[in-house]
């Protein structure tokens, strides 16, 4: 997901931690404590941390935020809350050992043939072995077609499956596309589970 050419800046990093603080809190740093030092002193932080754990640091305030009213978190709960997420997104980085990794765009890929020669089970992976901006949307529209014959899903349910591949929000992190993608996959695990 991640390519060698990424440089991850620390104190950037922490400098955009403080911001979004500052949002979403009165106040975002101790008071005994300049904004520089608290920059600094998380910025250190961050360094013990691998750099896709890092990448997660938007996610980890989303989690901080649930339940929390009134004070920022501190820096140590900020450091172990992107530890847990970048645990998480690393271990749903793959599916019964198998990474998912992005689809490469063809031009030359038939579709409407892979469809009709797929089985169900292809069928039922089709829009994460393929992009859906790659796909027609004539084979779009059967999926759909097929998923409520078949397996009695909705449309919406049938949309989720074809926008795996589709951001959650712009500008998403990998951390964000793959808790995205994880979602999908575990909400049709449980449906098949009733």
């Amino acid at each position: 997901m991640y390519t060698k050419e990424l440089v991850v800046e620390h104190d950037v990093i922490a400098g955009h931690i403080y911001d979004r603080l500052r949002l979403d809190y009165r106040y975002a740093k101790p008071k005994d404590v300049s904004m520089a030092e608290a920059k600094a002193s998380l910025a250190t932080k961050l360094r013990k941390l691998k750099d896709h754990e890092v990448l997660c640091w938007s996610q980890a305030l989303d989690d901080l935020a649930h339940g929390r009213e009134g004070h920022p978190p501190s820096a140590q709960e900020i450091y172990f809350a992107i530890k847990r997420v970048g645990y998480r997104s690393a271990e749903a980085a793959s599916i019964n050992g198998e990474v998912i990794s992005e689809p490469k765009a063809n031009d030359e890929v038939d579709y409407e043939a892979l469809w009709r020669s797929a089985d169900d089970k292809q069928k039922f992976k089709f829009f994460i072995d393929h992009k859906f901006c790659d796909v027609p949307p004539f084979v779009r529209y059967w999926f759909v077609k097929y998923n409520r014959q078949h397996r009695g899903w909705t449309a919406h349910e049938s949309n989720m499956m074809i926008g795996f591949w589709k951001p959650p929000f712009i500008a998403a992190h990998s951390g964000a596309m793959a808790k995205h993608q994880y979602e999908i996959l575990d909400y049709f695990r449980e449906r098949t589970n009733d």
